[in-house]
């Protein structure tokens, strides 16, 4: 019988290819996983599951979905070893699976029942708990046809707590990074670089002499400092959580970075990965100071007032000056520490690590520990709101740090604000080569979504220096995915949507527009695949959604109809467009008794007859004893209606 790793060992060259050679290993009671984003000859997802000693591994084509019956075809490969659980760099070209390979999640699995009997039979249910991938999943083996050389699986999730809807993002989308070095495929393509495995670095990491072997006091597991790693980000909450689980802060109203240091140099990241060192020099030299062999710190950049509240504007304003004096970093948490990657410690630990290691700047640095209350978060936030401050982040005590949007960190805003993509403008009609409004979206998903406009907030200055970026920027067509209607396009100037802005807004519409926006800033920082749609809601209709559409000509598209919900003609329109199939098997070709209000409530009456000006090409009048009533046939009738 063959050896379970001879196929493995025979399609490749260890002499040139940095991939662990391996050793079968020892059953182990609780079951190891990994998920490997594999840019090869084509994008994958590698899905090894530890089994008898080896990882069985299945390709996934299009990676894991969080949405239950959401079918992910996943071909079984060869079995791999144990050591490629920690494995990743650049596979050479011209070597069997050539291009680069991250650890994009790890963590341990266990099956549903027998699981000999479940290989056998071709039905493979188990529980993931890694650091991206909980819950419980299917593997299901197809029957191949007669040419496939490789047993082709179809990968499900479940429904459970940890699944998706359809509309609320993709995981995959959320995450492109490695859960154990913070890169990504393209930085490992850039830097042409083939990394050994993990446990070989330990293992001559561990041979060094004395300063090295210092730091091992420190907790956390041993990692290879990241050029990057992508930040935590907070979800927006109406209130503060409650619970001993729970610390707060102030949340800083300035510029997130995160300060990597590696021994002596210090580079300032901003939370999208731009490299702003040289725009913060004085923050850089005070972080240098700490003297920390090597770090990964999580922070703020601001600008303090003379009460002592932080001020964008103020900000903004010493980097177009370049003094930026009185400038300073606030540090909230801490990633890495002399050689520890402290992510997988409870947020307390990590604060704690983080006040030593900052204790020594003194009261005069440009860097300081950003404090917290573990108790009362609404009291907190109330006297944050009272002082004129931004908000509070409430963050889980207990909890690892994780990339990316997660519950585990919560704002709670005193006044709403938000980031949207710019995808067009309106010219002023007062000045020339100015900005008058700006046309705004968000990401839902892959598709750029509409949510209406901003133009207030510009001085003069603002307005033409959002010209000149945005003019450049020119583009055809609108870059979202569902045509506008002729209001919300007519003069409008279309840009590629590379630029972000952050907005203050009392609210949304009913129909997912923004309400009584202010412009407030650029954010060169943030990355447009970034800006979600957050708690704003969503419209009635769906970029994904493909149907009959409507010739029908709708007027005044934003006249609001019920003003406690925002809701306009346009939202109403588009929710009789979603609910045609099952409306109008009822009234087609059936005389109809329409109920009008056309001042609004007070000023409603019924009518059965035909009108003056009545949309003849959609609507009809049939006789019906001594009347002609109204009747419509098809969908147009139905939207000629609204």
């Amino acid at each position: 019988m063959a050896k379970l790793l001879d196929s493995y060992r025979a399609k490749r060259d260890f002499a040139v290819s940095a991939e662990p050679s391996g050793r079968r290993g020892r059953r182990i009671k609780k079951a190891r996983f990994v998920v490997q984003k594999h840019d090869a000859r084509r994008l994958h997802y590698d899905l090894r599951l530890e089994i008898d000693g080896v990882l069985k591994s299945w390709a996934v084509t299009r990676g894991p979905s969080l949405v239950p019956g959401d079918k992910r075809l996943s071909v079984q490969t060869e079995d791999h070893p144990i050591d490629y659980l920690g494995w990743e760099g650049a596979i050479p070209k011209g070597q069997y699976g050539g291009g680069t390979m991250i650890v994009w999640d790890t963590g341990h699995w266990k099956p549903v029942g027998d699981l000999a009997a479940a290989l056998a039979k071709g039905h493979l249910e188990f529980d993931l708990q890694g650091e991206r991938l909980k819950g419980r999943w299917h593997l299901v083996r197809m029957k191949g046809r007669g040419s496939d050389k490789k047993e082709p699986w179809l990968l499900m999730k479940a429904d459970d707590e940890h699944a998706r809807g359809a509309g609320d993002g993709d995981i995959l989308g959320e995450h492109d990074t490695s859960v154990l070095s913070g890169r990504t495929n393209k930085d490992l393509a850039a830097t042409g670089t083939i990394r050994a495995d993990h446990a070989a670095r330990e293992r001559v990491a561990s041979k060094r002499p004395s300063k090295q072997k210092a730091t091992t006091s420190t907790p956390g597991r041993k990692g290879i400092l990241p050029p990057f790693v992508e930040p935590a980000l907070a979800t927006l909450v109406q209130a503060a959580p409650s619970g001993k689980d729970w610390l707060f802060e102030i949340k800083h109203d300035g510029y997130r970075m995160q300060a990597r240091i590696d021994g002596g140099k210090v580079k300032l990241l901003t939370r999208s990965g731009l490299d702003w060192t040289a725009k913060f020099k004085p923050i850089a030299q005070a972080l240098k100071a700490l003297k920390l062999l090597s770090a990964l710190i999580d922070g703020e950049i601001v600008v303090e007032t003379a009460s002592g509240i932080s001020s964008f504007s103020a900000l903004q304003q010493a980097l177009t000056t370049g003094d930026i004096g009185q400038a300073v970093f606030y540090a909230f948490d801490l990633l890495y520490l002399d050689g520890r990657d402290l992510r997988t410690l409870a947020l307390t630990e990590r604060k704690a690590l983080l006040q030593q290691a900052v204790d020594d700047a003194g009261p005069e640095s440009r860097v300081r520990f950003s404090e917290h209350l573990d108790a009362d978060g609404e009291a907190m936030a109330r006297h944050a709101c009272r002082l004129g401050l931004e908000g509070i982040i409430a963050k889980k005590a207990s909890a690892p740090y994780r990339s990316g949007r997660s519950d585990y960190w919560r704002k709670v805003k005193c006044t709403s604000s938000q980031e949207f993509v710019i995808a067009g403008y309106m010219p002023s009609t007062s000045a020339p080569r100015a900005v008058g409004s700006l046309i705004l979206g968000v990401y839902d998903g892959n598709d750029l979504v509409h949510v209406g406009r901003v133009g207030t907030g510009f001085t003069n200055a603002v307005s033409r220096a959002l010209w000149k970026q945005l003019d450049p920027l020119r583009a055809e067509a609108a870059p979202f995915c569902e045509a506008l209607p002729p209001l919300a396009r007519r003069n409008a100037k279309w840009v590629e949507p590379t630029l972000v802005c952050e907005v203050t807004l009392r609210g949304w519409t009913g129909d997912g527009q923004v309400r009584h926006a202010s412009f407030k800033t650029l954010r060169p920082d943030v990355n447009p695949q970034a800006v979600i749609r957050g708690d704003a809601p969503r419209p009635s209709r769906s970029c994904s959604k493909t149907g009959p559409t409507s010739d029908v000509t709708l007027t005044h598209p934003d006249r609001v109809l019920w003003n406690d919900v925002g809701l306009t003609k346009q939202g109403l329109f588009e929710f009789y467009a979603e609910i045609a199939d099952h409306i109008l098997p009822h009234v087609v070709d059936r005389p109809l008794s329409l109920l009008r209000c056309p001042e609004g409530i007070g000023s409603c009456f019924y009518q059965k007859r035909g009108w003056a000006g009545m949309d003849a090409s959609h609507l009809y009048t049939v006789k019906a004893g001594s009347e002609n009533v109204v009747v419509i046939r098809d969908r147009d009738g139905l939207m000629a209606l609204v």
